[in-house]
């Protein structure tokens, strides 16, 4: 049992609420990517949280929640690549185009990659 809870993103890793989504918006700092970009903003916890927006007009509701599912498995996967002790929102573009998981968690890394190496904290 404790194997697969490793394997897990647990909810209290996701931002659920418009009042958390709302902070990040107002006070984060932007990062952009081709057809997404990111925003965080330091908060109080030991951990990251996740918060994923894609808008009506990307695609249908199908698509929409592939790209929430591939958005989180990249946050689970590579946390410690991400800001420490933050709140992420990752906000999708119209021209969003990553099909593949090991394209998009390319693009996710390289824009996050020089913010872990300056804040030169990492998670575990």
């Amino acid at each position: 049992m404790s194997c697969l809870r490793r394997l897990i993103l647990p909810k209290q890793h996701l931002l659920r609420k418009n009042g958390e989504f709302q902070c990040v918006y107002r006070a984060g700092t932007r990062l952009r990517g081709k057809g997404f970009a990111i925003i965080y903003l330091a908060n109080t916890l030991p951990w990251s949280r996740l918060g994923v927006s894609v808008p009506r007009k990307v695609g249908n509701a199908v698509q929409r929640n592939r790209i929430k599912r591939l958005l989180r498995e990249s946050f689970r996967l590579h946390r410690n690549q991400f800001p420490a002790n933050s709140d992420i929102v990752i906000t999708i573009r119209p021209d969003f185009s990553y099909p593949h998981q090991d394209m998009l968690d390319n693009a996710l890394l390289a824009i996050t990659r020089p913010v872990v190496q300056v804040q030169g904290n990492v998670l575990a």
